[in-house]
């Protein structure tokens, strides 16, 4: 038995010799190519530190561009988010965030009456207060934040950090926004140039790359958080809404209730992002997974909420669906392309040559890819504007000219306008592409027209000469060539004879009121014969 004993030891002992001499031969190996390299040029800890001077010089050139900002809101009568901070109030009761399982902690959910915190509301005033974040984007107080901070605010007020003893809250105003995006621009009027922040390029934006959010997490203000872009190009699906927010940039840097509006920040500097949600599912903080509005959508948007308070985007009005194999092969499309599945009846393709079961594969001559490809091209015209389609029919190619309608406020998260009973039915005339009505002071207190009496236009035909030269509903024609026309008949008269006598134009003036609520006056000619 000893002597078996002896054998086991000596074979174990024969292994584990054998099991060092290639660990060694290895070791040797790997140290002679290793010492062949030449050493690297930094050391980790340099890179580090590197990192760290990047991440503190940013952070000291942001934080006095970036804003909170203080709403108040109507509460919902009855309602009441019993003793949780305000942010969290807000932020939980917003059906935004509901979508994305994010509820009320343990014992913090509705209860009767107002909780800490509330002292800030003026007794007797039925209001709800919520906290978020923005950031200057014009130094004369044009400030970005997320739509749905400022959603049905009462009462706005901001607070500025380029001033270390400035405590003043500023009040500020609603200059536009965009739900469809989660943008907003709000301004103040701070008495001095503010520092601002550059928009950067969010298009070659890597995952992977470091980024630093910026904002009032929690009423914390002035907080910096640090993480790497996670994903590129997510959806979000605004919950209640008939679309998804896209081109989403996902980030690990901490984002919370309350960094809403806040900017994302590259290590350039410059906003690669808006910060507008956070998935955390059942808790009421960041597990590491943020969402930000790319730079590229922001500097697509904002230039319009600034000028016209809004962001009128184009519609074809059409029901699209992505190809898979099978019907790729079928309609004899290879690569690319979304199917037309209906052409809806009160849409401006209606009009067109369109046609269910075509392929659209190219927007003005840019391919599109898949669905999402073809809204954001067509979101990205404006109404009125001729897009030139390019679709497979049968397998062959063909092209289609669309002028655009407005999206439905239903697809873009406006509010709809509200349902008022029908009119009593009037004898519409129609002539050039236009749907003429008598005017009377009544219709025109009622449509806000800048005329009380005359001839005024309740459609345009979208693929009319009259929508070409920029005619629009609403609009009073005042004159006719020389006859200042008081009925439609004038109006059709005038043209009419304009056309017997072979004339090449008739000059139509106007007056219809701006986005400003000014009263213009504008001339257009028309060709009597179209």
């Amino acid at each position: 038995m000893a002597e078996t004993h002896s054998h086991r030891h000596t074979h174990i002992l024969i292994i584990l010799l054998s099991a060092l001499v290639g660990a060694a031969g290895t070791f040797l190996v790997l140290y002679g190519q290793g010492a062949n390299r030449p050493m690297p040029a930094a050391t980790a800890q340099d890179t580090a530190s590197r990192l760290e001077s990047a991440f503190v010089k940013i952070a000291s050139e942001t934080k006095p561009a970036v804003v909170n900002i203080t709403v108040r809101t109507p509460m919902a009568r009855g309602r009441a988010m019993g003793r949780m901070p305000e942010e969290f109030r807000r932020f939980f009761d917003d059906p935004f965030f509901r979508g994305w399982g994010i509820q009320p902690p343990e014992g913090e959910g509705e209860g009767e009456g107002r909780g800490e915190g509330d002292e800030a509301v003026p007794p007797g005033e039925d209001q709800n207060l919520s906290l978020g974040s923005g950031w200057v984007y014009s130094e004369d107080g044009y400030i970005v934040t997320n739509s749905h901070v400022i959603k049905d605010a009462t009462d706005i007020r901001v607070t500025l950090h380029d001033r270390e003893n400035d405590k003043k809250e500023y009040p500020a105003k609603v200059v536009g926004d965009d739900p469809r995006t989660e943008l907003a621009l709000i301004k103040v009027d701070a008495g001095r140039p503010l520092p601002t922040l550059k928009v950067g390029n969010s298009k070659d934006l890597k995952v992977g790359e470091w980024v630093m959010a910026v904002g009032s997490p929690f009423q914390l203000e002035q907080t910096v958080t640090v993480g790497v872009v996670s994903a590129k190009g997510r959806f979000l699906d605004h919950p209640g809404a008939k679309f998804r927010i896209g081109d989403i940039i996902q980030t690990d840097a901490s984002i919370n209730p309350g960094n809403s509006g806040g900017p994302l920040m590259d290590l350039d500097g410059n906003v690669i992002g808006v910060n507008v949600a956070i998935l955390s599912p059942g808790v009421p903080g960041n597990v590491g997974i943020g969402f930000a509005i790319p730079a590229e959508t922001v500097e697509q948007v904002l230039p319009l909420l600034k000028a016209e308070g809004r962001y009128a985007r184009g519609w074809l009005g059409i029901s699209i669906r992505d190809l898979n194999e099978n019907k790729r092969d079928w309609y004899k499309v290879p690569d690319g392309g979304v199917l037309v599945e209906e052409v809806r009846e009160d849409g401006p393709a209606k009009g067109s040559d369109l046609q269910a079961e075509d392929v659209i594969v190219a927007i003005n001559g840019e391919s599109v890819v898949d669905s999402w490809a073809l809204q954001k091209a067509v979101a990205s015209h404006r109404p009125g504007e001729e897009l030139t389609l390019s679709v497979v029919r049968d397998g062959k190619p063909r092209e289609v000219k669309i002028a655009l309608g407005e999206t439905p406020a239903q697809y873009t998260g406006y509010a709809e306008p509200e349902q008022k009973p029908a009119e009593t039915p009037t004898t519409a005339t129609q002539v050039l592409g236009l749907t003429l009505g008598s005017l009377t002071p009544a219709v025109a207190e009622e449509k806000g027209l800048a005329e009380k009496e005359g001839v005024y236009i309740e459609a345009v035909a979208p693929n009319s000469e009259a929508a070409e030269k920029g005619l629009l509903p609403g609009d009073v024609i005042l004159k006719a060539n020389v006859t200042e026309v008081k009925t439609a008949q004038d109006v059709t008269q005038v043209i009419q004879q304009a056309k017997d006598n072979g004339e090449k134009y008739v000059i139509v003036r106007i007056a219809r009121m701006n986005p400003e609520g000014e009263r213009q006056v504008i001339t257009i000619d028309l060709d009597p014969s179209k």
